[in-house]
């Protein structure tokens, strides 16, 4: 059995796309000796953000990604004893335009006081398909490139690609 005679080589490039668009994640907490007034301390308090996100950006998408209640204890005379409840609701607000995002975080905060907890922001690209097009195009012409050396070092010529697979990496994210 004859095999066909084959150079396989990886080509690895990359592409530089501008986020566009920012992502936030909020939390309002609230604590009440009571847990129906902790639970609807947070619900109005949350409701506030919203609302003040949704004025400081209209096209945001917002979502209540969590909310939860519990009971918090303290030691008092080696003992536990209860201390009130915690009451919290958990918002993510994406597609936020990066030039907007400072009046989002600031009508968040006034919104929810002491109460509002900011936990990340992220940037994100909201359309990479002309980076993803370039990198590929790179990716192949590299890979070409180097074939093509080891063909000439061999002494032999390129036929057709007989494989080609696509191994995406890990997206980078250069800070400055």
């Amino acid at each position: 059995m004859r095999r066909t005679p084959a150079i396989t080589v990886r080509g690895t490039a990359s592409a530089t796309a501008v986020p566009d668009v920012m992502g936030i994640s909020l939390t309002v907490q609230v604590h009440h000796a009571q847990a129906a007034e902790a639970f609807g301390l947070a619900s109005e308090r949350a409701r506030d953000v919203i609302e003040a996100v949704l004025v400081a950006a209209p096209g945001a998408n917002l979502a209540t990604t969590g909310i939860a209640l519990a009971a918090r204890n303290a030691w008092r005379n080696e003992e536990s004893v209860l201390d009130g409840y915690d009451a919290e609701t958990n918002i993510e607000a994406s597609e936020l335009t990066t030039d907007n995002v400072t009046w989002v975080l600031a009508a968040a905060v006034a919104a929810g006081g002491d109460a509002l907890r900011i936990h990340s922001m992220n940037a994100e690209v909201s359309d990479a398909a002309d980076a993803l097009r370039a990198a590929r195009e790179s990716a192949f012409a590299d890979a070409r490139s180097k074939a093509e050396h080891l063909a000439s070092l061999a002494g032999a010529r390129l036929g057709p690609v007989l494989l080609l697979r696509e191994v995406a990496g890990d997206p980078g994210l250069p800070l400055q």
